[in-house]
């Protein structure tokens, strides 16, 4: 019989709830601190809904191959507000281009997709087991312009073609049966068709799995800010309310890292915050909306349906200013994307809702979920695109290892401690 523990998890996203519920169901005992007065107010509040088995939403797949300038030029023109050339994020975008070997983009993207598996597999066990009806919808779809787009997702579909996965490749007629709403108002050469891919609602999951792991006993502590965090063999929580709580393992679900007030950690190489909006609107017809979800690749946008809404996500702010002001020109552009392909669609006149949240994104683009190199401390964040994709997967991930399970290289690569690594190497050279 495993050890009971007395875990602390560190933010209420999908990523921390889905933690929770988890370690609950292993036996273990769970309290959860969160700065927000309720569940998923951060970057898990009006995300796309895609579950991408595929892992080919936007920024999530591994750099293509090619000269690190020119790719470095490529992530500068995926960024809606450009402040590349601030240190940090120079630093950052340098890294994040820096060339790979073939072997190793195949490795990271066939890690990806076994998470995403993974993940699903896990997520769909929870609902059958509890009955819960969430709003889902199957697949989603990319929409190329040019012969040369096929050629970004090259790597994803070789390695989801070699893990037995599905995916289609669709002239305008076959697009049009599958979303026939859409209105082809961009160039186009052919659609990516990923069936394994599908809509599934963010936030009403994490409700469900929040409510779930209450009945089993997890302690939810809203708008209880973490001032400090102590390592060591019985780690201990400092909070707003001057309350310091000793646990036996503390776990960061954070929207970044926290501040070096909060805690001391080893020195990592670089990580930035990319900003995204979603943005939220009623559905008018539904004979006029889509299917499921639609990505354009040129712009990186994607529209959803999640049951009687229509969201838009898009946009990559790089490191934002503290409290800077929404890209309204940036927001325009992303609802007149919605009417172009799916006109008449929206119910503008019940109003809408624009969203921005931060993500952590890593250099090689894989999320930390493992020791942090502070005793007692432990990560699971920076997930980039795929938080809600990698929520559940990265829960268990984590839980091996507390558990003492953890086995094969998929944990290796995963670790925190490779980012201590690859400074070292950075420094010695």
């Amino acid at each position: 019989m495993k050890e009971k523990m007395n875990i602390a998890i560190i933010g209420a996203g999908v990523v921390g709830i889905a933690s929770a519920f988890d370690f609950a169901n292993a036996g273990h005992v769970v309290t959860v601190f969160e700065r927000n007065g309720t569940a998923c107010e951060a970057a898990s509040f009006a995300n796309g809904g895609i579950l991408s088995a595929s892992c080919t939403l936007p920024l999530l797949m591994p750099c293509p191959v090619g000269h690190q300038l020119g790719k470095l030029a490529r992530l500068t023109q995926q960024l809606s507000t450009s402040r590349w050339a601030a240190p940090d994020n120079l630093r950052w975008l340098w890294a994040r281009s820096a060339s790979s070997p073939h072997d190793t983009r195949h490795h990271q993207m066939q890690l990806h997709q076994q998470m995403a598996k993974l993940g699903q597999e896990i997520g769909d066990a929870w609902m059958v087991q509890h009955n819960w009806d969430v709003e889902q919808s199957p697949g989603h779809t990319v929409l190329l312009a040019r012969e040369s787009d096929l050629q970004h997702y090259a790597l994803a579909l070789q390695c989801l073609e070699g893990a037995g996965g599905h995916f289609r490749l669709l002239d305008k007629a076959e697009l049009a049966a599958v979303e026939p709403a859409l209105e082809l108002s961009v160039p186009f050469h052919k659609a990516i068709h990923f069936q394994d891919d599908r809509i599934l609602n963010c936030r009403q999951f994490a409700s469900l799995v929040r409510q779930a792991a209450q009945r089993l006993g997890v302690d939810f502590h809203f708008s209880q800010q973490v001032t400090g965090i102590t390592p060591g063999a019985l780690p201990q929580v400092r909070v707003s309310d001057g309350n310091v709580h000793a646990f036996d393992h503390v776990v960061l679900c954070t929207e970044a890292l926290p501040p070096s007030d909060m805690l001391e950690l080893p020195a990592y190489s670089a990580t930035a915050n990319i900003a995204s909006y979603g943005l939220s609107v009623g559905i008018r017809d539904t004979a006029n909306a889509p299917t499921s979800g639609v990505q354009l690749h040129q712009s990186g946008y994607i529209v959803t349906r999640l049951g009687k809404r229509l969201r838009i996500c898009g946009g990559a702010e790089l490191n934002p200013a503290p409290n800077a002001r929404h890209d309204d020109r940036l927001v325009r552009k992303m609802f007149h994307a919605l009417d172009a392909c799916f006109p008449g669609a929206a119910n503008y006149a019940g109003g809408t809702q624009v969203w921005r949240g931060s993500r952590t994104f890593t250099a090689d683009g894989n999320p930390l979920v493992g020791p942090s190199g502070a005793q007692g401390v432990w990560l699971n964040l920076a997930h980039g695109a795929g938080g809600w994709t990698f929520a559940c997967a990265s829960a268990r991930l984590l839980r091996d290892q507390l558990e003492g399970q953890a086995t094969g290289p998929m944990h290796h690569l995963i670790s925190p401690l490779r980012l201590q690594s690859e400074l070292d190497a950075q420094t010695t050279d």
